[in-house]
């Protein structure tokens, strides 16, 4: 049934497959649309309607990949760990797969890994036919969306104090590695991942700014540095297929082993970041600037590093009701 809604759009309301099967709704400007929408459905194959959908799991992560998933960032990482999920699954046929299926494989997979890695094959698996039926490529519902990600432990960020600094960097100078040692300078002096800072290009630094492109979500970031340290990095780095710095992060493991520092699993070469991040906020930095530093889209993120601050909550004591009048008018009293 097509009917013209308030707003002047019409709506396609049907159920192409007979009243047991899937329910199709969609929303187009003009009824001509919603007709060749309506007309594209009917002269589909009768497996085309999910319950009859004998394709396998993996053929749709594959058609997933294909349609939109290569255009992504990590677009080898979450093919791979998608392929992953769906082998440990036993690759079913699409007509047989359900939430209650992925349930009871996330039950038994929390048995062996955490919850935050649980939680990103949900939403991996999850964005496989999301995507699939933006584009018209799967014609059911989305049997993830009843999946809920579990409720994440947030973790307290580890960083370096000044005396750690200074015992990292120097065994970072020991390293045979010459690149080591100006790398983690550089992301400790702009809150750089390893990646940006150890991938960066001449180009990309200039006598006081660095320019990092090809980021975590893609987006540039200029960071402001002192000439001294751009004079010392172009001092020590030596361009190498135009990149100043050659790869050094097994050389920065070795380091952190070698200083006899302890870290939180996880947290190798993001401690430099988080160090950054907390010496900032201690310095007095302001967290909407730290925001634009680390390049986080949520400010959310940027929060977990607000407490440092001299100032944060710095008018609770006096504007609780349990401040100094009322202690002074209590020994007064006695």
């Amino acid at each position: 049934m097509i009917k013209k809604l308030p707003d002047g759009r019409y709506r396609l309301d049907f159920y192409p497959y007979g009243s047991e099967g899937t329910r199709i709704v969609r929303v187009r400007n003009t009824r001509k649309e919603c007709k060749l929408i309506e007309a594209d459905y009917l002269n589909r194959q009768p497996q085309a309607d999910p319950k009859n959908d004998k394709r396998r799991l993996s053929e749709l992560v594959d058609l997933w990949y294909k349609m939109h998933g290569r255009t992504l960032k990590d677009h080898k990482y979450r093919l791979s760990r998608t392929q992953a999920v769906v082998q440990r699954l036993r690759d079913p046929r699409v007509c047989n797969f359900s939430a209650a299926q992925f349930a009871d494989y996330r039950e038994k997979r929390l048995k062996e890994v955490s919850t935050v890695t649980v939680n990103h094959e949900t939403r991996y698996l999850r964005a496989v036919f999301s995507e699939l039926i933006r584009l018209d490529l799967y014609m059911g519902q989305n049997p993830m969306s009843k999946i809920r990600t579990f409720k994440e432990q947030e973790r307290e960020l580890s960083y370096l104090t000044a005396e750690q600094i200074e015992i990292l960097l120097n065994a970072c100078d020991q390293s045979t590695n010459n690149h080591c040692g100006p790398v983690a300078r550089l992301c400790l002096a702009t809150g750089a991942r390893w990646n940006e800072g150890n991938q960066l290009l001449s180009t990309q630094l200039l006598e006081d700014r660095v320019v990092f492109s090809g980021t975590k979500n893609g987006k540039v970031r200029v960071i402001p540095i002192k000439p001294e340290l751009s004079a010392y990095l172009r001092g020590l780095a030596f361009p190498v297929g135009g990149k100043l710095f050659a790869n050094c992060y097994s050389a920065f493991r070795t380091a952190v082993d070698r200083s006899g520092i302890r870290l939180p699993p996880g947290q190798l070469s993001h401690v430099l970041r988080h160090t950054f991040a907390s010496h900032y906020m201690m310095n007095g930095g302001d967290i909407l600037v730290l925001q634009r530093l680390l390049g986080h889209s949520d400010l959310k993120v940027t929060m977990r590093y607000a407490h440092l601050s001299p100032l944060y909550m710095a008018d609770v004591p006096n504007l609780a009701p349990m401040n100094g009048n009322f202690l002074n008018d209590q020994n007064n009293r006695s």
